[in-house]
Order: C-alpha cells, then sequence, then structure tokens
C-alpha cells in the first residue's frame, strides 16, 4: 500500500503543470502566463532559451510583457551590451553615437553570465523596462520606444531562423 501511495503521489507531481513563470516574473506580472519558448544556436551549439511571459499568455506590443534568457554558455557584458546596441541600431534606433546615454544605462544593467543565468526582462511601457539577474533586480532603463528597439532584437525577427524564433516566442507556431 505504501508503494502505491508513494507512485500516486510521483505521478501527482509529473502530472501538474510547472511554475508559470520565474518569480521575478510573478512579482511584477502576477496574471502572467507563458506565451512561447525557443532556444537560441549558432552552428548547432545552444546559447539560451528564451520565454516570453504576458497576462493571460497573449502577447502584445501594446501591453506589458516579460522576456526571460536562461544561459547555456558564458557571456561577458560588454558583448551582450555591444550585441544589443548593434541590433537595436539596425532597427532604427540611432547610430552609435546616438545611443551613448542608452549604452550607459545598459552599463550599470547588464553583467557577464555564466551557464545557468536567468536574465530578464519585464517590459513595463513603451519606453521604460525593469531588468533581473537570477531574480535580483538591476536597474531600470528609460529610452524612447525602448520596447520596440530593444525587446525586438528577439520578438521582431525578420527573416529565416529570426523570424522563426519569433513567432515561437510570441506563440505563433
Amino acid at each position: 500500500m505504501r508503494r502505491l501511495i508513494t507512485a500516486l503521489a510521483a505521478l501527482a507531481v509529473l502530472a501538474t503543470p510547472a511554475a508559470a513563470s520565474p518569480g521575478e516574473v510573478s512579482r511584477a506580472m502576477p496574471n502572467a502566463e507563458k506565451v512561447g519558448e525557443a532556444a537560441y544556436t549558432v552552428l548547432s551549439v545552444r546559447l539560451f532559451n528564451a520565454e516570453l511571459y504576458a497576462d493571460g499568455g497573449s502577447f502584445s506590443w501594446a501591453r506589458p510583457f516579460a522576456l526571460t534568457l536562461t544561459y547555456d554558455r558564458s557571456a561577458g557584458a560588454n558583448v551582450l551590451i555591444n550585441r544589443s546596441i548593434r541590433e537595436m541600431s539596425s532597427r532604427g534606433a540611432g547610430n552609435a553615437q546616438q545611443l551613448a546615454p542608452l549604452r550607459a544605462q545598459l552599463e550599470r544593467c547588464f553583467s557577464s553570465v555564466s551557464r545557468g543565468d536567468r536574465f530578464t526582462g519585464v517590459s513595463t511601457g513603451q519606453e521604460t523596462a525593469v531588468f533581473y539577474l537570477n531574480g535580483a533586480q538591476r536597474c531600470e532603463v528609460r529610452w524612447p520606444n525602448f520596447r520596440r528597439h530593444f525587446f525586438g532584437i528577439w520578438l521582431d525577427g525578420r527573416d529565416g531562423a529570426a523570424a522563426r524564433i519569433s513567432a515561437q516566442l510570441r506563440g505563433e507556431s
């Protein structure tokens, strides 16, 4: 009888859905549910896994959302910042000189990451986001059209694999 109870308890645990979102997402957005998930790879090497959360599990550029990246590889803060600025520039946010004040904000937010680190950005408004590393708040960023320019790096892929990954995150595939 004890074995049967243990087996049923184990089955109940396995059948229970995983937590809807990381703690920082739950605190910032109590009704958030996962919208989608995608793995980012380069030459078959997984760099990180991305998860998108939004109220009711429905993504819209007009409403707050959270994007969580869980890293499988280490990356330096400068690599993360440079890539973000370069991508934002390609999306019409301005050139490197125009984005220098934003770079200063990102330097206060971003730090080097290691395997297993979780970096979460909660887009609280069109021009604002709060960033967390492993659940601890790092900073708040304010920049014109930040939501679309920054989070569009992951959520608005324009072609090929980037478009497919963006669609997966937005729950469209």
